[in-house]
This record gives C-alpha cells, sequence and structure tokens, in this order.
C-alpha cells in the first residue's frame, strides 16, 4: 500500500508544480479526491518539507458564537 501512497504524494506534487499554489478543494478536484484526503496528504507533505501550507483563515463566526462587547 505504500507504493499506492508515493503515487499520490507524487501526483500531488506534480500538480502544485505544473498549477501552482492552490487551495485544498481545487487540489482535490484536479486529483479526483475528497477535499479531506488531499488535507490528510498534505499534512504529511508538510511533515516531510515537501510542500509548504502558507495560510489559513477563520469563517466568520454564527451569531450564537461571537461573545457580546
Amino acid at each position: 500500500m505504500e507504493g499506492y501512497w508515493d503515487g499520490v504524494d507524487n501526483d500531488i506534487l506534480e500538480v502544485l508544480t505544473a498549477g501552482g499554489p492552490m487551495d485544498p478543494a481545487d487540489l482535490a478536484r484536479a486529483l479526483g479526491m475528497s477535499t479531506g484526503a488531499v488535507c490528510s496528504c498534505l499534512a504529511m507533505l508538510s511533515a516531510e518539507g515537501k510542500v509548504r501550507i502558507r495560510r489559513v483563515e477563520a469563517t466568520p463566526a454564527p451569531p450564537a458564537l461571537v461573545k457580546a462587547a
């Protein structure tokens, strides 16, 4: 099974090299994978120093989670 994941990692790196930075959902669509699977692979590739994850942002909080000032 390790050979399979090496292939997936290589596919991810090829798409990123050819297409430049993209968000995980776009990468998932390009590879025919789920966004969750791509995020898992990106986390492992990042830990190995093969990709850099540069930006994460919070979504707007639902009104019930916003604290009154």
